[in-house]
Formats: structure tokens, C-alpha cells, sequence
């Protein structure tokens, strides 16, 4: 393993022994990029404070309970962890109950999750160190647990979601002892904070995008499914399993049609998202209408529910529901040139993301492999529109607040919004004369 310069540094100021440990180590191997590195070490966390006073590194307590600090010095940052092993509860519930200090690189070692993160790399030996076995789990591409499958899934649940991430950003296949454990143990995800769920699951949607592996993230949602676990994490992507669509328009059943669009789309995670959540409302509205023409408005409100309770940023959410409820948007293009072009202005920052879903979507009917041509008409309506030097933000037209000042305070703010839309299909007020003529005549020239 190369050492970087604060890694020479650490090595040259550290008393005893420090090891590298874990996923850079895993990398190194495979031969990946290495990002965060962790550092371990007998040391307790006071010991490596008072090691380091005085040094070009600074120390952060993270979690004194848990013996984890953040060093960073010389642009590096590192995550430091005393030697330890857990006690669980063994409700599955993540967080340690008794944590102890002063063990063994051994009992270091049994206390985490997979063998293949269980590889420490001497800093003052330069060498290997292989309590578990892992070197040859990396070699032969696998995934095992560092002690029995169901004793590692008790103590910490989220390690089911951490097993479907690994395998599909590693490249890795899977013990069929772990898969077994994991769908019989699932339950134990129901005492894991929604948040951290949140996050693996958004490491297992971009899975693919960590290593470049084409069609990890596939994989990693596959083997989630297969484990019973999608049922718990996006219960609402299930139960997509076995609903029929029209053979005129789809070869699958929604849930497949669902993964198969997944599949097919760029790794963004407001992409990813939309593409396995686009349908979920077809077997409510299909339920309760009759018909399954209003699933993008049950899709979208289902999507913001189940979003929210992973505790998903605001901003992806929001995202993501105005794609699941506009990716049905002219579908039989048979939208108004003025309402296709209003439209794009009014969704101008998320054009190229909804042609990315139209164009998954249609893809993954089965049935018809060629481009949407409602995702065509979007992307050409927005270049002409862009070419025509149309205004697609209240700064861009040719006015200034004072020309509104003629008009009550009530009215200025929906005169622009009025002259934004006007503007989008009547090329007469893109000019400073045809704008301030539209706002001295308001409201007897609103537009459509």
C-alpha cells in the first residue's frame, strides 16, 4: 500500500503499533480508488490525543463511548478506532450496549462485519495483516461475515443493507449462508434509525458509480429484493410484483418494468429514485379508479411519503415527485405547441432529467426501443426556445421593477409571472417595448 504523505507523517510520530483497516485496505487489493481511510491502533482515544498535541495533526473527538476520533493534518483527514469489541442487545438495533477497549487485533477484527473489511494494513511493518481470512474473500471475489452470519445481522441490521451495497460496488458475489440470514433476519431493519437506512439505500442505487462496475446498482437492488428486503425499505416498489399492465404497451408486470427502468438510467440519485418509484401508484389508482391514467399524482404523493420517512433531503424529494407526477407529460403528443412550450419554461431546470425518465421508461416497456418522442419534443422545444432568446427567469426579461409601479402592489408580482409566460410562445414582448407595453395594458392583455 502506497503511503501518502500524512500517512508518512503519522507513521514516523505514532508509539506502537497503527494499522490501516478496512475499506481502503479492501480497495488497495482490488485495486480501486481509495477514499476515506481508517486508522486503528491500541491506543484509547485519550492516548492518541495527547500523541499528537504538539504535531502538524488535529484531533476531533467523535464518540468517546465508541473510541472513535477524526485526525486530519497535511489536507488529510482521518477516522481513528481504539482496538474494541462490542456487546450488542440483539434486537438488531446498530448501536453497541457494552463497548470494551485494550483487546486484541483479533477480537478487533471479529467485532466487524464483512471478512473482506476485516484487512489491516501494518503502517510501521509495511505488511498484510489477515486475522480472518479476508485477503483471499477479496482474491476469490466473495462476501462472508466475520463470524457467523446470523450472530453479525443481530447485533447491527443495517449490515443486511451494507451486504446488497458491498456485493454490487465491489463487484462481489454473496455466501448463499449470508443471503439466507439476511432474509430470515430482516425484521431486525425495523429497529434501525430511518436515516441510516436512507443512506444505504442511496449507496446501493449509486452503487454502480463508486467503481465503475456497469450494473452494480442492478445487482445490489436484485439481491435486496431477493433477501425480502425491498418489502421492508420501499414496500410500495414491491408490491408492484405481479401487477399487469397492458400488453399493447408493456411486455412486463409493473414491478419489473420498474427495476428495468432503474436499470436503464444514468447514475443520479433524483434519476435513480424516480425511475424505481415512477409507477408505484399504478396498483392504487388501478384499485381505487378503475384505470391507471392518474398513477403519476398517486405515484408522486406515495413517493413524498416514503422519501420522507427516510428522512431523504427536501430537495431530492421535491425532485424527484415532480418527475414521478410529469413523466407522463404528452405522452400522446397531442399537447399545444403554447402548453409544450409553457410548460418547459415552467420546468426548465428539470427538462433534461424528465427526458432521461421518458426515455428509461419507454425503454423498459420491452416493447419499443427507439427514443420517447415525447422526451424528443420536450429537448427540441427547449433548444428553439433557448435559440429564440426566450426568458426562462423573471431577470431575464426586458423590464425592471420600476416599470411595474403603475400597477397596485398586488398585481406586479403575477403581471411578470403573466409577461414570463406570454414570453414563452409570443416572441412581441422578448423586446423592451413589447414587455413594457404588456405591463402598461395589465390586466387587459393577459395571456393565455
Amino acid at each position: 500500500m502506497k503511503l501518502t504523505p500524512a500517512l508518512e507523517a503519522l507513521k514516523n510520530i505514532w508509539r506502537g503499533d497503527l494499522y490501516v483497516v478496512g475499506g481502503a485496505v479492501r480497495d488497495d487489493i482490488l485495486g480501486y480508488a481509495v477514499t476515506d481511510v481508517d486508522l486503528a491502533s491500541p491506543l484509547t482515544p485519550e492516548e492518541v490525543v495527547k500523541l499528537l498535541a504538539g504535531t502538524p495533526f488535529t484531533v476531533k473527538k467523535h464518540s468517546p463511548r465508541l473510541g472513535t476520533l477524526g485526525i486530519s493534518g497535511m489536507n488529510e483527514k482521518f477516522e481513528y478506532t481504539a482496538f474494541r469489541s462490542d456487546s450488542y442487545p440483539g434486537t438488531g438495533g446498530h448501536a453497541p450496549s457494552v463497548v470494551r477497549f485494550g483487546v486484541s487485533l483479533y477480537e478487533d477484527a471479529l467485532r466487524r462485519d464483512f471478512t473482506v473489511n476485516s484487512v489491516y494494513f501494518d503502517l510501521i511493518r509495511g505488511e498484510i495483516v489477515d486475522p480472518l481470512g479476508g485477503v483471499k474473500d477479496i482474491e476469490n471475489r466473495v462476501l462472508k461475515t466475520a463470524r457467523a452470519p446470523e450472530e453479525v445481522f443481530n447485533e447491527d441490521a443495517l449490515r443486511i443493507m451494507r451486504l446488497f451495497r458491498f456485493a454490487g460496488k465491489l463487484g462481489f458475489s454473496v455466501d448463499p449462508a449470508l443471503m439466507r440470514a439476511a432474509f430470515e433476519m430482516r425484521s431486525g431493519l425495523d429497529n434501525i434509525a430511518p436515516e441510516r437506512i436512507g443512506a444505504e439505500l442511496k449507496g446501493i442505487l449509486l452503487a454502480d458509480a463508486a467503481n465503475g462496475i456497469a450494473g452494480a446498482h442492478a445487482k445490489a437492488f436484485a439481491l435486496m429484493t431477493d433477501a425480502g428486503v425491498t418489502e421492508k425499505v420501499l414496500p410500495e416498489v414491491a408490491r408492484c410484483r405481479g401487477v399487469k399492465q397492458n400488453p399493447k404497451w408493456h411486455l412486463y408486470d409493473v414491478y419489473t418494468h420498474l427495476f428495468k427502468t432503474y436499470e436503464a438510467i444514468a447514475p443520479k440519485l433524483e434519476l435513480r429514485l424516480a425511475a424505481i418509484l415512477h409507477d408505484i401508484g399504478k396498483p392504487v389508482a388501478g384499485y381505487t379508479k378503475g384505470a391507471t391514467r392518474t398513477h403519476p399524482e398517486f405515484g408522486a404523493w406515495l413517493a413524498r411519503e416514503r422519501l420522507s420517512a427516510l428522512c431523504f433531503p427536501q430537495k431530492t424529494i421535491d425532485r424527484v415527485c415532480m418527475l414521478i407526477e410529469n413523466h407522463m407529460f404528452d405522452l400522446k403528443g397531442d399537447v399545444s405547441d403554447v402548453d409544450e412550450r409553457i410548460f418547459v419554461l415552467e420546468h426548465a431546470d428539470m427538462i433534461d432529467d424528465l427526458v432521461a425518465v421518458k426515455n428509461a421508461d419507454r425503454l423498459a416497456s420491452g416493447l419499443r426501443f427507439d427514443p420517447s418522442p415525447a422526451a424528443q419534443r420536450l429537448r427540441e422545444t427547449m433548444e428553439t426556445m433557448k435559440k429564440e432568446g426566450v426568458a426562462f427567469t423573471a431577470k431575464e426579461l426586458k423590464i425592471t421593477g420600476e416599470d411595474t409601479l403603475s400597477l397596485p402592489p398586488e398585481e406586479r408580482g403575477y403581471a411578470i409571472k403573466a409577461l414570463l409566460r406570454k414570453n414563452a410562445w409570443d416572441p412581441s414582448v422578448r423586446n423592451r417595448e413589447g414587455a413594457k407595453r404588456f405591463i402598461d395594458d395589465f390586466p387587459a392583455d393577459v395571456p393565455k
